[in-house]
């Protein structure tokens, strides 16, 4: 399957997600205090004091990129899924926040060299079909010094109590909600052409960002927003959680 047909089923998945994607926990921003701690978390790796020209790359509903629009920055977003960006426009407008979304792909965004001062991409790079293309061109269209967050996690590391737990979760999910968030997915042509489907561990991002360029490479965990998060999520769902959470950093050199 080529990158064209495996892009177009993603962006179909998502676009038949859109309407209840934010109602789960983990993906829209649902409270104040996990708000803050979001904000807390950019406010260690992104230089105070500037409004910076940020690209959320895959940026959905707009979660990350709105809530950065909020912290006083210039923000694009660019997705596949129309449908997704459509609610990410509606929340703009009802909060008066200035983020611009485009549709494109994140992987090959359509920007100049050096356009951005930083970029943003949530729980993204586990989707793409080529991750280092990624970061190779969000190198090249990041200004020098310019930063790159990666907020990425292990969802399935493989083990049989994990998958037990998975299926587990899944099968009350199904029991209790209407749209079980993950029930449909990826059709299995597609999952089979991803080199993360359960998720990017640590290391995987840092050789990423340094195959890419990037120096001064860090990583943060955010374990404790997940388990924010967590509490206000069914138990069910509490039992199919994140084996880890991460920020990872990298800056562009002059």
């Amino acid at each position: 399957m080529d990158d064209s047909t495996i892009k177009r089923n993603i962006a179909r998945t998502w676009d038949e997600e859109s309407v209840y994607y934010d109602t789960y926990v983990s993906h829209g921003i649902h409270t104040e205090d996990e708000k803050e701690l979001w904000k807390r978390a950019f406010g260690t790796v992104l230089p105070s004091g500037q409004s910076l020209r940020i690209l959320d790359a895959g940026c959905g509903t707009g979660a990350m990129g709105l809530l950065l629009a909020e912290m006083g920055h210039r923000v694009t977003g660019i997705d596949l899924s129309r449908g997704m960006m459509q609610i990410g426009e509606m929340k703009a407008s009802q909060g008066n926040l200035p983020m611009a979304f485009h549709v494109g792909d994140a992987e090959s965004p359509p920007f100049d060299p050096g356009s951005f001062d930083a970029i943003v991409a949530r729980h993204l790079l586990w989707t793409l079909p080529q991750p280092q293309r990624a970061l190779s061109n969000w190198y090249r269209i990041l200004r020098p010094r310019g930063t790159v967050m990666l907020i990425e996690g292990i969802w399935d590391d493989g083990k049989v109590l994990t998958r037990l737990k998975r299926e587990f979760s899944g099968i009350m999910a199904r029991v209790f909600e209407e749209r079980p968030h993950g029930d449909r997915g990826y059709p299995a042509a597609v999952k089979n052409q991803l080199p993360f489907p359960g998720g990017l561990p640590e290391y995987r991002a840092r050789q990423f960002l340094e195959a890419a360029g990037f120096e001064q490479v860090s990583c943060l965990d955010l374990m404790h927003i997940r388990q924010n998060q967590q509490r206000r999520q069914p138990w069910y769902q509490r039992i199919n959680t994140a084996t880890s959470y991460y920020l990872m950093t990298g800056r562009k050199p002059e």
